[in-house]
């Protein structure tokens, strides 16, 4: 289990949404140092910025880029870091590109005085929160607690600490069953939870703030999963009402176990979750396996 689980989202969120529209490479080396950045895409086709789509992550994704991203503030020295990254990729790895390519810092927050430090500026015709470095640097800041709550900013927002995060979790959650990207998304939450829970469980002292997290996850989480499962059961009723009403129940809960697999649920977990034999899921894995 990874001791950074946030670090761990960002690379499975973010090569999610973008891995249609061109090559997505999580902890890319930027040297022979074997220095790394968290994402570097490459797009190999039109990467859409409608608010239904990837909205203004699909808008910062244009051009080749470097995508790194903080779960706590950034400080001078790692967006000193960042910039040399940049440069260093420019050197190396994509030395024959001849177009642009820039660097974007996600961060949770910012303070004024870095700003100023490096004389970040707002442009037009792109939202709150976001800060553009010198032109001949290609870099941009964003300050995720600045970003208005509009559906663009959504996957964005997902980056952010605490009430930020989770709302946008919730949002997340409360959208339509088929919306795009939903499910996988989703089920990189239900990661985070598990990692974090995982981590909690090995320290020694009670962590408020994170445990405040767990259950605001955890809540998401079973809103997603206990709407899921309504569904699927009413299905099952109205396919076996023939059968009896029993057995429809039975058939729309083991509709929902390859779900609950995709989610990293063992057979245990879902047995007790859906109050059913232990043989029964086994037998609905082992079928979706073979």
């Amino acid at each position: 289990m990874s001791q950074f689980p946030h670090d761990e989202f960002v690379k499975e969120i973010l090569p999610e949404l973008y891995q249609n529209y061109g090559q997505v490479i999580p902890s890319a080396d930027v040297s022979s140092e074997r220095r790394e950045v968290d994402i570097l895409f490459i797009p190999d086709k039109p990467v859409p910025t409608s608010a239904d789509t990837l909205g203004l992550l699909g808008k910062i994704a244009q051009n080749t880029c470097l995508i790194e991203v903080y779960r706590n503030p950034v400080k001078i020295n790692q967006i000193l870091d960042c910039i040399g990254k940049l440069i260093s990729i420019k050197n190396n790895r994509l030395k024959e590109q001849k177009s642009q390519i820039n660097l974007w810092i996600i961060t949770p927050t910012i303070s004024k005085r870095i700003l100023n430090q490096f004389e970040a500026k707002f442009q037009e015709n792109w939202n709150n929160g976001i800060y553009f470095l010198a032109p001949a640097l290609n870099t941009g800041i964003i300050a995720v607690h600045q970003l208005p709550k509009i559906r663009e900013t959504l996957w964005l927002r997902l980056f952010g600490r605490e009430q930020i995060q989770l709302n946008a979790m919730a949002e997340l959650e409360s959208l339509p069953e088929n919306y795009p990207n939903k499910k996988n998304i989703l089920k990189s939450v239900y990661g985070l939870l598990k990692a974090i829970e995982a981590n909690q469980n090995k320290l020694s002292i009670v962590d408020q703030k994170r445990q405040v997290l767990i259950m605001s996850l955890r809540a998401i989480v079973e809103e997603e999963l206990a709407q899921r499962e309504k569904k699927a059961i009413q299905r099952g009723i109205q396919q076996g009402i023939q059968q009896g009403i029993q057995q429809g129940e039975i058939s729309g809960k083991l509709e929902t176990v390859p779900l609950l697999v995709q989610l990293g649920m063992g057979v245990d977990e879902i047995s007790t979750r859906l109050n059913l034999p232990l043989e029964m899921v086994k037998k609905a894995v082992n079928y979706q396996v073979d």
